[in-house]
């Protein structure tokens, strides 16, 4: 299977978005109960739907700038960081000047400066690496200074503000004298000192002992979180999922219903803060596409827009939204990976009009 799907050595694409022609992705038909793999021949990167464009044959987990005019990206798990231009259609590194032990996701804040996250020390095993030793770091705008630590472990990924320098991010603290696990959300905000930051004004949000909550993307008006609801050891494949929020006022944690006999993770929110993309599969070991959700309580309209599942063992995943609401980014790659969230190249997907 690796074999078979890994993708072609790294690409540094040079062609602007302006050359390219436009064609567009709609919402798509109603989620299905059961999301099967198909046996389709061909390969999904080079046989790419209408409306969808490789720019990196190498990368994962991406995110637009402020203004939408770049992307970044990891080139792989404790790797560099990469920067696309969608201008000019040019790739440059940002962290390949700084010693680290590599870095698993990249954000911007709204003044263009970035947020890091990876390990200082790696664990003794892959796991306690993921799971135990993953920093928050701050990188200046122009990517000339290393990474500052800001003081604190994050589980899995953050949110960030795209109004303000506020960010949100969980910890996990493990079960201990009769108490179960749990997850705390926390909110704070990056306060910047020219090549230096520091994290000010940390709140602890809200503590859950029914799964283990990620902070994913800010509500509008930073008055709320959504997050993906983990709940591992349960379920078919191991782990079931639920789309929530929080309202940081009233601390009340929202449900939006979604199918039960799939995977359903919540991913980059849409402008208006009224849909959000999801992460959807039968197993997403296997295999996941990209679906959107409306956020409402009741039966919310829940549709797929991509079928890379019918090729067999490929996967589309971490999906973002540009700031405008019209494109698309997200990793692509085989489902057959060593970790969650490893991805294989960066593509774009154009939305329609009335998406």
């Amino acid at each position: 299977m690796k074999a078979k799907h890994v993708l072609a050595t790294a690409l540094f694409a040079a062609v602007p978005l302006s050359a390219l022609t436009a064609q567009t992705f709609t919402r798509g038909d109603a989620v299905p109960a059961t999301m099967p793999l198909g046996n389709k021949p061909g390969n999904p990167i080079q046989d790419m739907p209408p409306g969808q464009r490789l720019i990196s044959a190498f990368g994962e987990r991406p995110v637009f700038s402020a203004k939408g005019d770049k992307l970044a990206f990891i080139g792989k798990s404790y790797g560099d960081a990469f920067e696309y231009d969608m201008a000019t259609g040019r790739t440059r590194n940002l962290t390949s000047h700084a010693a680290s032990e590599g870095f698993l996701r990249v954000h911007y804040l709204p003044d263009g400066s970035y947020m890091l996250l990876g390990p200082r020390i790696l664990g003794k095993t892959r796991e306690e690496t993921r799971h135990g030793r993953i920093e928050l770091f701050w990188m200046d705008a122009q990517a000339m200074s290393a990474p500052v630590p800001l003081g604190i472990t994050v589980f899995e990924g953050i949110a960030v503000s795209p109004r303000s320098n506020m960010v949100a991010w969980s910890q996990v603290k493990a079960p201990g004298g009769g108490k179960p696990a749990s997850t705390t959300i926390y909110t704070g905000r990056v306060a910047v000192n020219g090549q230096s930051a520091k994290l000010e004004d940390v709140r602890e949000i809200v503590t859950t002992t029914e799964c283990f909550v990620e902070a994913q993307d800010f509500l509008p008006g930073d008055k709320g979180l959504t997050m993906p609801c983990y709940y591992h050891g349960k379920g078919p494949t191991g782990v079931e999922t639920k789309v929530l929020s929080v309202d940081f006022a009233t601390k009340n944690i929202t449900e939006y219903p979604t199918p039960a006999t799939i995977y359903n993770e919540v991913e980059g929110i849409f402008p208006d803060g009224k849909r959000t993309l999801v992460e959807c599969a039968q197993d997403r070991s296997k295999g996941m596409d990209l679906c959107v959700l409306d956020l409402e309580t009741k039966k919310p309209r829940y549709t797929r827009m991509t079928n890379i599942v019918q090729y067999g063992g490929w996967k589309y995943g971490n999906p973002v939204v540009r700031p405008d609401g019209r494109m698309i980014a997200a990793q692509v790659g085989s489902a057959d990976v060593i970790d969650a969230g490893v991805g294989q190249g960066i593509v774009l997907m154009d939305l329609a009009p009335d998406f």
